[in-house]
This record gives C-alpha cells, structure tokens and sequence, in this order.
C-alpha cells in the first residue's frame, strides 16, 4: 500500500472516514488467536469505525486549538473578503449559545423582530466568544496587534418581516478602502442560497471593484434592475451557505445581500476593527463604530486581558489625540 495513503484518507471529509472505515473493516486482516474470523470481522469494524470517529470528532470540533488561519486562507480572505470556516463551534457548544441567546432575547421581551446591540456585551454566558482563540487569534492574524473591539449584535426574526437585505456594504468604499473592519456571523439554522443565506460578491471590498459596484448601496427594489438589467437575486455572487456551528467571516467593506430570507432566522455578529491611526480611520470609526461612552459595562470592568487590549485604544470622542 502506498505510505501515503492514510495521509490522503484522514485529509478526507469526515463523512468519507466513516465509510472508509466501514469498507476497511470488511478487509481487514486483523484475527486474535482466540476469536473466530466472524468475530474478528465485527471487531475490527468496531475498531476502525471508532477510530474514524474519534478523527471526525478532532477534524469537526477543534475546541481549545488556537484555530490561526493558514497562509492560503489569509490570501483568500485578502483577495477574495472572505472566509466560511466550517464547524468551529461543537454541537453542545452551539446549543448553549442559542440557549443564552434565547434567554437574552426573552429578558428583553423580544416582539416579531428583535436587532440588540452590545448582545454578547450583555450576556455572561457569550462574553467569552470575544475573545476565544478560535475567532481571536484569526482575527490579530488578518488586522495586525492592538485591534479594536467594534461591538456586537443579535438579530431574531420569528415569523415577521421576510424582506429581502437589498445589495450594500457596511462602510463606504472612501479613503482608500485600507482601514480593516471584519465582521463575524454565528447562525442558529442552516442558511442556504435559497433560505437567506448571506450572498456575496467576492473581490468587492477592493477600491476598483467597489467603486463600479457602489450605486448598490443605494439600495432600492429596482437597484440591480436599473444597474445590471437583472433582479437583486439574480446578481453574480456566492451565497455563504452555513450550518449552526460555522464561523463566516467577511471584510464590512464586502458587497452582500440576503434574499428569499424564511421566517425564522437568527444570529449572532461580531465586529473588529484594526488600530486607529490615521485621521481617516477615525472618520469612519465616528460614523460606524461606538466610542467609549457607548461601550457596555461588563467590557469597561472586564479583567480579561484581552477585552481591556481590545477596548484600550477606543476613545470618548472618536477625536485623533484625545
């Protein structure tokens, strides 16, 4: 057998291992002395099989591995704005965030249509999530030492408004495009092209392509129709199709929109931002981002060393030198 060939197997999607396993099993040639080859077979099937499963459970749930992102995945999310990184939080793990989020939206007597600020701010069962390694250590990787905290947000739609989110950014495409704000979307349902999965035009947080692609923030049912002779969902993009448990990941100067959205839909985002150094940056911190004032006070108390890194450098007014 080529040496190589585990090595390729166990880079296979987890639900090949477990059929691997299963025909692995069948051609085993494993026999102790004292068993007969029938007992051998169903043993070495349930020998394989939990090794498969044991590798699935290290290649889906990667809780306490600090997650950094690989050379090839910072060029995409460079070039392309983007990242879906699938299954960074655990079924038990994704339960209790919806759990807490329940919770939350419950305390706050959540009608048809619920959009919270400062959400995971106000929940001390979700403060962790800022600072995890799994989205923590990507997040210094892609915008440099001294970062920003930008806030956060949850958004539930229980059987209300089913509007398409017409094409936008969330920042203008000023300034040379090179201060970075990524934002990170936690799904509670699977979120497909056809149920309001997040679509996205790749390569549109970059200068030239967000100027041509600008007039859509204006956002108007007849927008794309007026622009590009076609229907807002009928625009070429990539729908970030997601599954409760997956990280998306994308730069807020990215063109994107939501269509065909069903009644339920809930999430969690996260947003970031790099170190404020030029008046630029602060210009547009003022228009988007809180200032200190506006900070929770679980994050202006907290003693976790890297919320008070985060919230060090955000200043009350978004004034350069105050």
């Amino acid at each position: 057998m080529n040496p190589d060939f585990g090595q390729t197997i166990f880079k296979s999607p987890p639900s090949f291992l477990v059929r691997f396993g299963v025909i692995l099993a069948s051609h085993a040639n494993f026999r102790p002395a004292d068993r007969t080859a029938t007992q051998c077979r169903e043993w070495n099937s349930r020998r394989i099989w939990k090794r498969a499963a044991n590798r699935i459970q290290c290649l889906s749930y990667p809780k306490g591995h600090p997650m950094k992102l690989t050379e090839q995945q910072i060029a995409h999310f460079e070039t392309f704005g983007y990242l879906v990184r699938r299954q960074v939080f655990p079924p038990d793990e994704m339960a209790a965030i919806v759990r807490a989020a329940a919770d939350l939206w419950r305390q706050m007597e959540a009608a048809e249509k619920v959009e919270v600020g400062n959400f995971i701010e106000s929940c001390p069962q979700l403060v962790y999530l800022a600072d995890d390694d799994r989205i923590y250590e990507p997040v210094s990787q892609l915008l440099g030492p001294g970062f920003i905290w930008g806030g956060s947000e949850g958004n539930r739609r229980e059987h209300g408004e089913v509007n398409d989110h017409f094409w936008h950014s969330d920042r203008d495409a000023v300034n040379g495009m090179t201060y970075g704000c990524i934002k990170h979307m936690i799904y509670f349902e699977l979120t497909t092209k056809d149920t309001g999965a997040l679509r996205i035009v790749p390569g549109s947080h970059l200068q030239a392509f967000a100027e041509l692609l600008d007039p859509l923030n204006e956002q108007r049912p007849d927008t794309c129709r007026r622009l590009f002779g076609v229907e807002g969902d009928e625009l070429p993009c990539v729908p970030l199709e997601a599954e409760p448990g997956d990280l998306v990941m994308f730069s807020q100067y990215l063109i994107h929109g939501v269509y065909h959205k069903r009644p339920r839909r809930c999430y969690i985002a996260l947003k970031f931002a790099e170190k404020p150094t030029e008046p630029e940056h602060f210009e547009l911190l003022n228009m988007h981002t809180p200032d200190r004032s506006r900070l929770h006070e679980s994050f202006l108390s907290s003693e976790r060393p890297r919320i008070r890194e985060m919230i060090e450098n955000i200043r009350e007014p978004w004034v350069r030198g105050s």
